[in-house]
């Protein structure tokens, strides 16, 4: 299953917190790190800490060929993946694994292209509100945290 999340840069013109930002915001309420009112709100951090989230995912990786990272249309693209064997998970574990998978991801992050659309994803218009991200739809990728 392929999936797209609005990532839109707080810089751009016509950002706006509650519409470019709510799912970032109700992750950061969702895992305690911000409550309304307590805090000023930091949707540069609650952008960061939803990334780190989605990148921590044993079953989520990011399809970044098919990510759009530029203008009022960009997005990240995520793939799911089928969960792992109890060998695969004590293989991630391992140092050298760790080790070889972050010099590949450095290395293919130079041969990615953002504007190409395969696997059957099609470019799709996304909605300018993006309010209707709820909390309750963020639990199932909270389940599936380390630690949670």
């Amino acid at each position: 299953m392929i999936f797209q999340i609005p990532w839109k840069h707080a810089a751009k013109h016509g950002w706006d917190i509650n519409k470019d930002a709510c799912l970032f915001r109700s992750w950061a309420i969702h895992t305690g790190r911000y409550k309304a009112g307590e805090k000023e709100p930091d949707p540069k951090t609650w952008k960061a800490n939803f990334r780190c989230a989605m990148n921590s995912l044993p079953d989520i990786e990011e399809v970044k060929d098919q990510s759009r990272n530029k203008g009022s249309s960009a997005v990240r693209v995520y793939r799911m993946l089928p969960p792992l064997t109890k060998n695969q998970r004590k293989e991630r574990k391992s140092k050298s694994s760790r080790d070889a998978k972050s010099k590949a991801k450095r290395k293919s992050c130079g041969d990615s292209s953002p504007d190409t659309f395969s696997d059957g994803l099609s470019s799709s218009t996304l909605p300018d509100d993006h309010s209707s991200y709820t909390p309750s739809c963020l639990e199932r990728v909270s389940l599936s945290l380390p630690g949670s």
